[in-house]
This record gives structure tokens, C-alpha cells and sequence, in this order.
């Protein structure tokens, strides 16, 4: 088997569902609802992990590697893989602060500074082969430049000199790079990175697939047809899917992930059921509607408790306010997005009292649907930023995956008599863009259009403590 015996026999004994999900594994630096998914990636060829929002899907995949190649004595480098290079780097940086040999392929410039030092090219610099190598092409460089002056037989001789140096100078660069994946424990690279030059070569019978819900079915094939034999892909299907821009190939079906399909063909799965990122009153509403009430908090209300928030009326602000703004009205602009100038001004005040109040601009995040709404919030925001702070994010919900804010404003631009909701109709997006924050979520927007769309949106809009402009 390609997992090891003990690996077998343990992954037996942890996979059945925990009676408290909550508990921890001392050993293993996981909750046990994480261990389980780490026992089912063992004992499955393939298997997929979901990670809802703040339930720690990149800690349990380094853990999992961890696991598998220093407890378990797993033999062969593992191949881990993202669709993002900003998630490829969450995966490095966790497997380097465990003391794994990772390696970053790809280009140095797209990698986080703080990590260069785990790339091939790093790699490369620090390889005894190195000096031999530029000293041949050192060489390699004087014959070229001497062959124009030579003639008869001294030219074809200086030809064969060219030929032989440069095949040597490719063996012993490539005998290099062998050297140093074949020593790594996990090579990380992006899905389309994998499938480039510097890996060709190369077979993973372990690969890993972070964001698996976000790759097309093509890109997440790239890392799997290198002589994979087992597949652990990563994910949550209740986010956001793949990004296809074609309409033709949506409806060909590329906007469905691998993840997706497989987990509707009933592949062996595991739920990460343990959030930490929000406050409970804030996860309440996403675990009921999109996770079965299969969620759990990890923290409690006093862990998350809001700071003092910009509202009319304080004395009933909770972890979730609705922000109503009754006079706005949604425009279009050239490029058919949307906008509402009314509710930026409020995003606008509500930001300055925050920042008044000492809540740093590092921890507040604006998201909205619309990218008009983007630039006309992120422009009347800028004279607001003090000189030399961090900047505020404002952002799509696309932009947003992923990440967290201790405070999340949420911008619903859709004002309009017939309750048309746009965007606002996707329940992935929405599931998105309420579950970034970990002590506060407001939401700004047009009560009646939100009341009278129905569906997930206007739940939300009820969930939340209204107060008006």
C-alpha cells in the first residue's frame, strides 16, 4: 500500500466521527474533528476535505503532511498544490514553521518576500553543484565567442567542444534540481505550475490540492495526472466556485469544480466542523443555512466581543447590525456594474468613527458585490486614511475568499422598486461575504429592496438588529 502499515492501523482507530468534535489531540495539534479528516486522507485513495469558514483547512493539511512524513515514515516528496499563489504561500509558510523541507517552485517575484528562502531558486544558490555549473558555462560562453575566428577543421572541432560542454552543463543542472526536490518533503506550487518544466520529470504518488473548490476541472487535473495514486483535495463547495469567464464554458460545465463533482458522486468526505475565526452570534446564521447546523464555535462570545461600532443606537449593537439607508438609489455605470453613492457616504462616516475610536484600518475590511461600488468606495475613502497607516481593504467578494477582518462592513448597493437582488441572489457569495469577520459584521443597505427579494438575503437582513439613517 502506498500509505505505510502503522499509518493504516492508526488512521483505523481515528476515523470515526468524534462524540465532541471540540476535543483536542494533544499530539496531533488538532481538534478532533481535524484528526478525523487527517484519518480519512490516510485510509481513502481519494478523499475530500471541507473547510468552512475559520475551521483551519491549512493547519490541518500541514499537520496532515506532518503526520504522514515524520510519524509515519512516508518515503516520496508530496506534492501540494493551490489555484492561488497567496494560498500555495499559507501552505509553505505553515509546513516551514513545522521544520518540513518544502520548496517553492515557481517564479521567486510572485512568492511572499518572508519566503524566498523556501524557493527552488534559494534552493539553487545554496547547491555544491552550483560553482561547477557556472564555471562550464563560463566556458561554454568563451568557445562560443572564439568559434567565429576559427576555420577547417579547428571550426568543426570548436562546434563538437560547444555540443558536449552544453550537454554536460544540462545534465549536471539538471542532476542539481533532482537533488534538491528529490531531498524536499512537499514541493508547493500552484495547480499550472505544477505542470511546467521543472517538475516534468518528476512522479508524486501524494498530491494535495488546496482550494479545490475554486480550481476548473482542467487546472486541478495538472497536479494529478503526475502519477498520482492518492488524492487528498481540499476545499469548501459552499464558497465560491471556479472563476470561468467564458459562458460557453460555463455551460459546458467548467464552472463546476472537480471538488464539487466529486463530492455530489459521494467520494469519501470529512466536514472540518470547528470555527474559530467569528463570534458564535455571527456563525450562527452560516452554519444553520449552508452547513446543515453542522458548525461549531471554537471561541467564545467573550473572545469576540464587538468594539464600539458607529450606530445610532448603541445601547442594542450587537455582533450583527443592519445599516439601513433609505434614500439610495443603485446606478449603473458604463461597464454595467453598480453603485449607490448614498450608502458609500454612510461606509464612509462609519469608518471615520471607527478609526476616531482607535480601531486600526488594518482590522476593518469593506466588501460589496459590485466592483463600480469598489472604486467609488475606495476613492472617497482615501483623503480618510492618517498618513502612514495601513490601508483599508475594500474589495469584491471574490477578493475577500479566504481571508478575515475583526470588522467587516458589508455593502449591498441594491436599491430599487422591484427588489431586483443582482449578485445578492448567490447564496455562495453571500456565505462569502458574511463570514470574513471575527467580532462585528454591519451591513449597509436598502431595507425594503432586501426585505422584498427574499431567499437567503432577506434572512440575513432579518437576522440582523436594524437600525436606520
Amino acid at each position: 500500500p502506498l500509505i505505510p502499515e502503522a499509518g493504516l492501523r492508526w488512521a483505523e482507530a481515528h476515523v470515526a466521527p468524534p462524540s465532541d468534535p471540540r476535543a483536542e489531540d494533544p499530539d496531533m495539534g488538532l481538534n478532533l474533528s481535524q484528526v478525523r479528516g487527517v484519518a480519512l486522507a490516510m485510509r481513502h485513495r481519494v478523499v475530500l476535505l471541507q473547510g468552512p469558514p475559520g475551521t483551519g483547512k491549512t493547519t490541518t493539511i500541514v499537520r496532515f503532511v506532518q503526520h504522514i512524513k515524520h510519524t509515519m515514515r512516508y518515503p516520496h516528496p508530496i506534492l501540494a498544490c493551490a489555484q492561488s499563489n497567496v494560498a500555495v504561500d499559507n501552505l509553505l509558510e505553515g509546513l516551514v514553521d513545522l521544520g518540513m523541507r518544502a520548496v517553492r517552485v515557481g517564479q521567486p517575484v510572485k512568492v511572499r518576500e518572508s519566503l524566498r528562502d523556501a524557493t527552488l531558486d534559494a534552493r539553487i544558490l545554496e547547491h555544491p553543484l552550483l560553482a561547477d555549473i557556472d564555471e562550464q558555462e563560463r566556458q561554454l560562453r568563451a568557445l562560443r565567442q572564439r568559434l567565429p575566428s576559427l576555420r577547417g577543421r579547428d571550426r568543426g572541432l570548436g562546434h563538437r567542444d560547444v555540443s558536449l560542454l552544453g550537454r554536460k552543463t544540462r545534465e549536471m543542472r539538471a542532476q542539481m534540481m533532482a537533488d534538491i526536490l528529490a531531498g524536499a518533503d512537499v514541493i508547493c506550487s500552484t495547480c499550472v505550475g505544477a505542470g511546467g518544466d521543472m517538475l516534468q520529470d518528476l512522479s508524486f504518488p501524494l498530491v494535495v490540492l488546496d482550494e479545490g473548490s475554486q480550481c476548473c476541472e482542467p487546472e486541478a487535473l495538472i497536479p494529478l495526472v503526475k502519477s498520482c495514486r492518492h488524492a487528498v483535495l481540499v476545499g469548501d463547495h459552499c464558497q465560491l466556485p471556479p472563476t470561468v469567464q467564458s459562458e460557453r464554458a460555463a455551460a459546458a460545465g467548467l464552472g463546476k469544480s472537480l471538488f464539487e463533482r466529486l463530492m455530489e458522486a459521494r467520494v469519501p468526505a470529512s466536514m472540518l466542523q470547528v470555527q474559530y475565526r467569528m463570534h458564535p452570534a455571527l456563525s450562527a446564521f452560516p452554519s444553520a443555512r449552508f452547513y446543515g447546523g453542522r458548525l461549531m464555535d471554537g471561541v467564545e462570545p467573550a473572545m469576540r466581543l464587538p468594539p464600539p461600532l458607529p450606530l445610532p443606537v448603541p445601547d442594542v449593537a450587537g455582533p450583527i447590525m443592519f445599516v439601513d439607508v433609505p434614500g439610495g438609489r443603485e446606478e449603473v455605470s458604463q461597464g454595467g456594474s453598480k453603485s449607490n453613492r448614498a450608502e458609500a457616504l454612510v461606509v464612509v462616516g462609519m469608518v471615520r468613527h471607527m478609526l476616531a475610536t482607535g480601531i486600526s484600518s488594518a482590522d476593518i475590511g469593506i466588501v460589496t458585490p459590485y466592483l463600480a461600488q469598489v472604486q467609488l468606495l475606495s476613492n472617497l475613502l482615501m483623503p480618510h486614511i492618517p498618513p502612514g497607516a495601513a490601508p483599508l481593504e475594500v474589495s469584491s467578494v471574490d477578493g475577500y475568499q479566504g481571508r478575515e477582518k475583526e470588522v467587516m462592513i458589508f455593502n449591498t448597493v441594491r436599491a430599487n422598486p422591484g427588489a431586483i437582488l443582482g449578485f445578492l441572489e448567490d447564496w455562495r457569495r453571500l456565505n462569502v461575504a458574511i463570514t470574513r469577520p471575527r467580532r462585528a459584521l454591519l451591513l449597509v443597505g436598502n431595507a425594503d429592496t432586501l426585505r422584498g427579494g427574499g431567499g437567503n438575503a432577506t434572512n440575513i437582513y432579518t437576522n440582523a438588529t436594524t437600525t436606520t439613517t
